[in-house]
């Protein structure tokens, strides 16, 4: 009889330890965080999604091998558990970490492979780029037991580390079931509520996350009820922290063929426009006419426009340019740059120009798609790298933004790729830098820079850094 109760009180205190631990995690501190999408949609698929309010979410929602240190934005190792390299730097040898999804399934090395895998038909393919291929053209990836992943290169990649951060190249099994260290609980129109994956090999800081979408919650903010808004609040100046990007704003042309695909034609276009007074217009804090950040390099147009738009084959008064459709974001600079641009084109040289003002996703998620001639962009790098900005516009990058297609640029991005050293990889990307400025594909305008209200009155864990990362699990609510 004894030995009887003593079971059910010790069925019983287990029972209690873990509706504790329960009602623990379900009732714990909450890290409230304002975002204002705008007209973006909040696509919480890894395999879709580009836009950078998504890709902040799912890094919380997605484990890959490495993940981006809060503070540095360097990566560090996540699944990957340890890894090797090859003497040829084109065979990396994974390690994965014992780690579960949220549904209980085990991540293994097959779970990337596949992963990888079925992405390579999707608009975010070009993330695969660096991979080599089979006969067959699958990923060229080999998976020996559950826990080795090898990936075989086309060229050598030493900043693959930082490549394997992005969501889009984590463990994704489906799009129910996460891999980090937070799973998805609820998403509505207003909101988005997470809470702590108990199966992620990870800890957090903070066990319940609710991401509040619009904009009108600045008392909110004030009052402390949300302790992070990425989003502008009013009269909160002492709560705002201004970081510098790894990050570029730039226009760019996107004809695969016709009058603006002809590189003279975009030349006289450029030569009309004083861009230092636009740039100016535009108000951002640094001004910059580079497409890699800080890199110093600027585009060397100096042609006559009445002789750049005869090559072209557009005599001026004799052949009349045709219609350009301009695409931009929300906000009121843009429009002023824009509406600038737009007068000087068609004043000057009598361009019939249209201005939409449209979301970010309907012209950069599938770039070959992208209905208008000119549009801009904030691009921010997903790694620190020149190649973050100039693999975008490689004729076989599957995610090229402006359809530009050059054999020279080409040639010196694989020449980098096999460079000796990295002083010569760095070298022969600034004269690739070079020439995708001087062929008028891209203008620059500024090195961007990203605005975050944060109470660090009222939570811990929160750093600025070049990549504007801050994974929820490092930031912790204080009492």
């Amino acid at each position: 009889m004894k030995k009887l109760l003593f079971a059910l009180t010790v069925a019983i205190l287990a029972s209690a330890v873990i509706c504790s631990s329960l009602a623990a995690q379900s009732q714990g501190e909450t890290l409230r965080i304002l975002i204002d999408p705008g007209k973006d949609e909040i696509v919480l698929n890894p395999y879709t999604a580009s836009d950078s309010n998504s890709i902040i979410i799912m890094q919380n929602l997605y484990d890959g091998l490495f993940e981006y240190d809060g503070i540095t934005s360097e990566a560090k190792p996540s699944l990957a558990e340890s890894h090797k390299v090859s003497e040829d730097g084109l065979v990396w040898t994974f390690t994965i970490r014992k780690s579960q999804f949220s549904d209980g399934k085990d991540i293994t090395s097959k779970t990337f492979a596949d992963s990888w895998n079925y992405m390579v038909g999707g608009p975010l393919a070009s993330n695969l780029d660096f991979v080599a291929r089979k006969a067959d053209g699958s990923l060229y990836l080999e998976t020996p037991d559950s826990r080795t992943l090898v990936v075989h290169l086309k060229y050598a990649v030493p900043y693959l580390p930082s490549l394997l951060c992005q969501p889009c190249l984590a463990a994704v099994k489906d799009t129910t079931s996460y891999s980090g260290a937070y799973a998805l609980v609820s998403q509505s129109d207003g909101k988005i509520v997470l809470r702590h994956n108990l199966l992620n090999w990870d800890h957090v800081k903070t066990e319940n996350i609710e991401i509040i979408l619009g904009d009108g919650h600045g008392q909110e903010f004030l009052s402390g009820k949300i302790q992070w808004s990425m989003a502008p609040v009013s009269d909160a100046a002492d709560y705002m922290i201004l970081s510098k990007l790894y990050a570029t704003t730039f226009f760019y042309f996107t004809a695969k063929d016709g009058a603006y695909a002809d590189e003279n034609i975009r030349k006289a276009l450029i030569e009309v426009i004083p861009w230092d007074i636009v740039r100016s217009i535009q108000g951002s804090l640094m001004e910059s006419s580079s497409i890699v950040p800080d890199s110093g390099i600027s585009a060397n147009i100096n042609g006559d426009i009445l002789t750049l738009l005869e090559k072209g084959g557009y005599p001026y008064g004799e052949k009349q340019l045709p219609m350009i459709s301009m695409a931009i974001t929300r906000g009121s600079q843009n429009s002023a740059v824009a509406e600038l641009i737009a007068e000087l084109w068609s004043k000057t040289l009598g361009i019939t120009v249209t201005l939409n003002t449209v979301p970010l996703t309907v012209f950069a998620s599938v770039p070959e798609e992208n209905p208008y001639d000119f549009c801009t962009i904030t691009w921010i790098g997903d790694y620190f790298d020149p190649m973050a900005f100039l693999q975008l516009f490689a004729t076989d990058s599957s995610f090229n933004l402006a359809n530009f297609s050059n054999q020279g640029y080409d040639n010196l991005l694989k020449l980098a790729a096999n460079a000796a050293d990295e002083t010569s990889r760095k070298d022969i990307l600034l004269q690739a830098e070079q020439l995708l400025l001087d062929s008028g594909v891209v203008i620059p305008m500024s090195t961007a820079f990203a605005t975050n209200f944060v109470r660090k009155d009222l939570i811990s864990g929160w750093e600025a850094n070049p990549l504007d990362i801050h994974p929820f699990k490092s930031i912790a609510v204080l009492n």
